[in-house]
């Protein structure tokens, strides 16, 4: 078998002896949680201030601060695509007062870091928070005006076209290289420092088109300077139905939208974990944090810690096999 294979089905293998691991907790251990929390709580993120991922965690932690009566303080532990913030989450006393709100690089970076410096048996999934679809966008002078007429372009014009994504092996990179493989053309893969950073070269046509989040380009297009060709969600979004997902225009193994998700500290009592999940849950639920979300590109979503744990099983499944079918490397 495989070494990529290997490392793929050993992180399915630790999510499942996570999920056990929070079900073998004695119960006695989870009762003395009644008085959980009695001081302040640490939310990390690990995205600079500002940004749309920062923004959903500070309300978040607002709306628990108001619920349980203890301050939750945000923390933006910026750094190594995430890897730093989740280290220290790993490292950190399962006592419930180190969180981390974490985006999809989680399991990203397990499958392509030779030593991300953690591992999935270390933390405990809380909940989902939301799914983060990604655009394909393109300047108004590029001709084509759907996914289609872009992949015939491709086709005409061998390595003319190209794409950027926000870094080598981020979600980007990889949806764009499986669409490449599934389509038969040869995009060139252009990686930036951020979808921000893509944008100029965007615009003055120095590169074709950019993958970036749906709330960033949404925020664009009323300047009449980029277009949307695709996008890898779910389902078509409210905000722009007639722009198709990549499973729609024919490329579903390329439909990999990015999330992101609550983690505790492994060994963390179920009481606190179920908790957390339930507080979330409500938070998400209420009108106003939804709507901002909503205008933020993201699809809110939240569900239960053994539902999260499941659903994270299938993200290393899907983003393990679009790496190694398509020989994703950092260098």
């Amino acid at each position: 078998m495989k070494t990529s294979a290997l490392r793929s089905l050993s992180l399915v293998t630790s999510l499942a002896v996570a999920a056990g691991v929070m079900l073998a907790l004695p119960q006695t251990v989870a009762a003395q949680s009644g008085d959980f929390p009695n001081r302040p709580i640490k939310l990390m993120v690990a995205t600079a201030p500002g940004g749309s991922a920062d923004a959903t965690a500070r309300m978040i932690a607002d709306n628990l601060s108001a619920a349980w009566g203890q301050p939750v303080v945000v923390e933006n532990k910026v750094g190594a695509n995430g890897m730093i913030a989740t280290q220290t989450l790993a490292k950190s006393p399962p006592d419930g007062y180190t969180i981390y709100m974490s985006l999809s690089s989680i399991v990203q970076n397990l499958l392509l870091q030779p030593n991300p410096g953690y591992r999935m048996e270390e933390l405990a999934p809380v909940s989902m928070v939301a799914i983060l679809p990604i655009a394909l966008a393109a300047g108004t002078q590029v001709p084509a005006n759907n996914l289609g007429e872009l992949i015939a372009m491709a086709r005409q014009k061998p390595g003319a076209v190209s794409y950027g994504s926000y870094g080598v092996g981020s979600g980007a990179h990889i949806i764009g290289s499986v669409l490449n493989k599934k389509a038969g053309v040869d995009m060139t893969h252009i990686a930036y420092k951020g979808e921000a950073n893509s944008f100029a070269d965007l615009v003055s046509g120095q590169v074709t088109t950019a993958w970036g989040s749906v709330g960033f380009y949404a925020n664009q297009l009323s300047g009449g300077k980029v277009k949307l060709l695709a996008v890898a969600s779910p389902h078509r979004l409210k905000a722009f139905p007639n722009v198709p997902t990549l499973g729609e225009a024919g490329y579903p193994d390329a439909n990999l939208p990015g999330f992101t998700g609550l983690f505790l500290p492994a060994g963390t009592p179920a009481a606190i974990v179920n908790k957390y999940s339930e507080a979330v849950k409500k938070a998400i639920a209420t009108p106003d944090i939804q709507n901002k979300m909503v205008s933020f590109g993201y699809e809110p979503m939240t569900n239960a810690p053994e539902e999260f744990k499941k659903q994270l099983a299938d993200e290393v499944l899907k983003w393990s096999t679009a790496i190694r079918e398509n020989n994703i490397k950092l260098q």
